[in-house]
């Protein structure tokens, strides 16, 4: 159902927005670029919602932000800017199957623990940690139809695996 947009409240947009954005997961069959896609459209939404400012004073309360406070106003403003693009990496990886990063989240943590900061700052860093770690979905004989239509299927397979189609 299409509402109007006089009859939109913005309230109301703000938490669907939220709720939407957090109680996303990739699942156990989503494909990892599909899931990524889908989060930084729903991530989009969040920031016209919310603007940068809102991160940038999330970023000052952060203890990384406190570490950069030794270093010089420059790497603080370059840390308050690349804060959205933080933010994001972290629940990317968050929001992915847990069952199959779990060994990845654990090995951050642990060397987060060890005052040694692993975790990526940006999302397509995120995505390459996870494309290492995790066990890719492969439905088997998606492509054998095709194969078998071009004639690679004998190549391939051999004859124990030809069609019944062909």
């Amino acid at each position: 159902m299409k509402k109007s947009a006089d009859a939109e409240y913005d309230f109301l947009d703000f938490w669907e927005a939220n709720q939407k954005f957090f109680a996303m997961n990739q699942g156990t069959t989503k494909n990892l670029m599909h899931f990524k896609e889908q989060f930084l459209r729903q991530a989009e939404v969040l920031q016209d919602l919310y603007g940068v400012a809102w991160f940038r004073d999330f970023a000052i309360k952060t203890k990384a932000y406190t570490a950069t406070a030794s270093t010089n106003t420059a790497a603080q403003n370059k840390f308050k800017d690349d804060i959205f693009e933080a933010v994001l990496a972290t629940g990317y990886l968050c929001n992915c199957d847990q069952t199959r990063t779990a060994p990845l989240m654990l090995d951050l943590q642990t060397n987060y623990f060890r005052e040694v900061d692993y975790y990526p700052k940006t999302v397509s860093k995120a995505q390459d940690m996870l494309k290492i770690h995790m066990k890719v979905i492969k439905i088997p004989g998606v492509n054998l139809y095709l194969l078998d239509i071009l004639g690679f299927s004998e190549y391939i397979f051999g004859e124990t695996r030809k069609r019944e189609y062909m």
